[in-house]
């Protein structure tokens, strides 16, 4: 029997066709494992990421081995102890850290006096390729370190003022002798160092190792007053100059009187923009202590004693030390006006006056300023140069006399007689008449001008026989008026202050008190402004209080640049405070 099995056969074909078209379509519709395709991306993002990073780590490892043998080798070259070739130093360090390849370039520059190198600096560069492991992959083969340094030892452009308190306290005594006596010591130990040897002691005998016209110290001592001194304060009144002038009420001492405002600039004085013409003032030559019966005041608040004038841009240790050793001490205290002081005499403003005294003769017949300092003192921006100021003192401000302004100049109502040195006659506007200081009268016109009423006797004798003696004598009184001796010369108020305390002048009744003053509160605040404004100008400031009490240890530290930048000391250490000092201003320094 035959069996026709087609038809069954089609069924199956056709069956199997349709649930392999079923199963597609249930894959079509399934969403499972749709993210496999996403993260196989990210995973490729991420490796090439982590290569990059693993690169750049590389490369940050090798740049950081690079600079930090840079720096070991050029703060090694740098040293000026070393005698060796700076070179050769950097190259050796180089070596010894399998880095050799990668130095690039050095260079040197030094310069030396007495055979020895008193500056030195050293800059390098170097450079490794890196050959990357995953970033090749897109292209780039190599990636650059590349490090660089100088290091610099040495004195180089240093303008520094030495600002020291003469006061009257300073003559006290400390620990093994007077304050001003260790002051002496320690300040020509700083100028030493300074100035001729970084690395040896005064006294040691090591030749001087800094090279001349390198640092410059003006030494600013200060009481109640800086006594500038006639020579320096006469550039002021030169007409080739374009700073202020200085008033001439008088040549018999050499201060200024600052204003409060200008303690608020680095400058020699605040300017006004509405007045044309700007004048220091000069200040009296007046004594505000000595009692009215102190013929001869001698307690001036501007002293004229020659060791206490500013010895401005002082380059040799040698002629620092010699003022040095002339500072004494005695007067009030004014902390703020030897701060102003030593401030304008960084300020650029002043260099045409140091340029003036570099061809100025001084004492011996040599310039005041040696001319190696002519353009002195610097921008503050000058490259290579630094300015520094070192404030010392013992004490606290205290009370600060000055004039007041009508008093400063023109005629007074004294009147001096030609004749008689003690005659003087003072004027009385209320009453219209002068008083005799003499004799303690009243007149209308002063001595020397008016007359005196004199009394004379004359005698008559005749001769008598009946008398016993023979001769017989009578006494006649007579009332003569006869001219006052000598001239009435109108007295100008510096002429009064020169001859008498101002305490004389106040004695008498209808004549006001001529003098004003300024004490620690207002003192303090204008010593702030000054510190300010040094800091703000770049100057470094470095303050020591010896011994001091009182507000000074603050008033003091917040003068200085940091708090680092304050000292307190005493009889035992104060030469170390100022060595430490100029090791810290001669430190090495990593400019870049």
């Amino acid at each position: 029997m035959c069996i026709d099995a087609s038809p069954q056969r089609g069924d199956t074909r056709r069956r199997g066709r349709l649930r392999r078209l079923a199963t597609l379509r249930r894959f079509a519709r399934r969403e499972d494992g749709s993210l496999v395709i996403f993260g196989l991306f990210l995973l490729l993002i991420m490796l090439g990421i982590t290569g990059m990073a693993v690169d750049v780590i590389r490369v940050e490892t090798t740049r950081t081995r690079l600079q930090n043998t840079m720096d070991r080798a050029v703060l090694a070259a740098a040293d000026i102890d070393n005698d060796l070739d700076a070179k050769a130093v950097v190259t050796d360090y180089f070596d010894k850290a399998g880095l050799g390849q990668y130095l690039g370039d050095v260079q040197v520059t030094s310069t030396t006096a007495a055979d020895e190198v008193s500056y030195r600096r050293v800059s390098a560069t170097a450079q490794a390729e890196v050959r990357t492991m995953f970033m090749r992959l897109s292209g780039i083969d190599t990636l650059t370190a590349a490090s660089a340094a100088t290091a610099e030892q040495g004195i180089t452009d240093l303008e520094i003022s030495l600002v020291l308190d003469v006061s009257g306290s300073m003559g006290s005594w400390t620990d093994g002798g007077t304050k001003i006596a260790k002051l002496r010591e320690a300040a020509k130990d700083f100028s030493y160092y300074m100035q001729c040897n970084p690395n040896a002691a005064r006294g040691s005998g090591k030749p001087c190792t800094v090279q001349a016209g390198k640092v410059s110290i003006s030494m600013v001592p200060y009481a109640e007053q800086v006594t500038v001194g006639p020579t320096l304060l006469a550039q002021f009144n030169d007409p080739q100059l374009t700073l202020v002038d200085i008033t001439d009420e008088h040549a018999n001492s050499h201060c200024v009187t600052f204003d409060p405002e200008d303690f608020a600039t680095a400058d020699i004085m605040a300017r006004n923009a509405q007045i044309p013409y700007w004048e220091l003032k000069r200040t009296g030559h007046f004594d505000a202590r000595s009692r009215w019966y102190d013929t001869t005041p001698d307690n001036r608040t501007c002293r004229t004693d020659s060791w206490r004038e500013i010895r401005p841009f002082v380059g040799d240790h040698s002629e620092m030390e010699g003022y040095i050793d002339g500072l004494r001490a005695g007067g009030n205290t004014s902390i703020d006006i030897g701060m102003k002081w030593g401030t304008a005499l960084l300020s650029p403003e002043m260099r045409q006056i140091v340029g003036k005294l570099t061809s100025t003769a001084g004492a011996g017949g040599a310039p005041v300023v040696d001319p190696d300092f002519l353009g002195r003192p610097y921008n503050y921006d000058q490259d290579y140069s630094i300015k520094v100021i070192v404030l010392m003192t013992d004490g606290v401000n205290t009370t600060q006399y000055y004039l007041k302004e009508p008093y400063r100049n023109g005629l007074s109502e004294v009147w001096r007689n030609t004749y008689y040195d003690d005659a003087f006659s003072v004027y009385d506007p209320g009453r219209g008449q002068y008083f005799y200081t003499k004799d303690g009268t009243w007149h209308d016109d002063p001595y020397g001008q008016g007359v005196d009423q004199i009394t004379v006797t004359q005698r008559t004798c005749t001769r008598d026989k009946k008398w016993w003696r023979g001769v017989r004598c009578t006494d006649t009184t007579l009332t003569q008026t006869v001219d006052q001796p000598g001239s009435a010369v109108q007295m100008s108020y510096p002429e009064v202050w020169e001859t008498f305390p101002t305490d004389w002048y106040a004695g008498f009744s209808w004549l006001a008190n001529p003098v004003a003053s300024r004490g620690n509160a207002d003192k303090n605040g204008q010593l702030d402004a000054i510190c300010t404004a040094a800091k703000r100008q770049g100057i470094i400031v470095y303050t020591i209080g010896f011994e001091v009490g009182g507000d000074a240890d603050t008033v003091m530290a917040k003068c200085a640049t940091s708090p680092g930048h304050y000292f307190p000391a005493d009889g035992t250490n104060l030469a170390e405070v100022f060595g430490t000092i100029a090791s810290s201003i001669n430190q090495l320094r990593l400019t870049q």
